[in-house]
């Protein structure tokens, strides 16, 4: 998983306002890339903090951003003078597709020493840092928009300074 400084690390060596942006939406959200590139401007509620994706199967769900991702993602879109309806978009002003969105990613990575820097991982990271915080895991299901509960628990990084300090506060 990552940590706050792998974040902040990429973060840093974000040349343009759009990479900042992204790289908090799939923090904060879990997305899948597929969901990201797919999302429509009208599709996000900068208010209310969350937005409408269109997950595997063509299932609809709500996903959640906190308030930085919020401003980056309102700042961006001040920025942008294209009619384009995409949330983001590449330097010809077309939909970003997934593989630039990885591509955008790797660089990143080797420019901020930050190893295997993959759209998923924020999924793994999010789903972690979750339950880490106590949320149920069936809410976490919900957010990553998993019908099964298995499917969460894989992507659940544990480990055992987690599983005794839990062991000790309901035992």
């Amino acid at each position: 998983i990552y940590t706050e400084i792998d974040i902040e690390k990429l973060n840093q060596c974000c040349s343009t306002l759009r990479d900042r942006a992204i790289i908090h939406f799939l923090s904060s959200t879990g997305c899948r890339i597929s969901e990201v590139t797919g999302l429509d401007r009208n599709m996000v509620d900068l208010e209310k903090l969350e937005c409408v994706v269109h997950g595997k199967g063509n299932k609809e769900r709500t996903v959640f951003m906190d308030a930085v991702t919020g401003m980056l993602i309102g700042d961006y879109l001040k920025d942008r003078k294209d009619e384009n309806p995409a949330l983001f978009v590449g330097r010809r002003k077309e939909r970003l597709e997934p593989g630039g969105v990885r591509s955008m990613l790797k660089k990143l990575g080797a420019e901020a020493g930050v190893d295997h820097v993959h759209p998923h991982k924020f999924r793994r990271t999010l789903a972690t840092e979750l339950t880490r915080h106590g949320m149920q895991i069936q809410k976490v299901a919900s957010i990553l928009g998993h019908e099964k509960l298995d499917t969460t628990m894989r992507y659940v990084i544990l480990n055992n300074e987690d599983i005794k300090s839990d062991y000790r506060r309901f035992a």
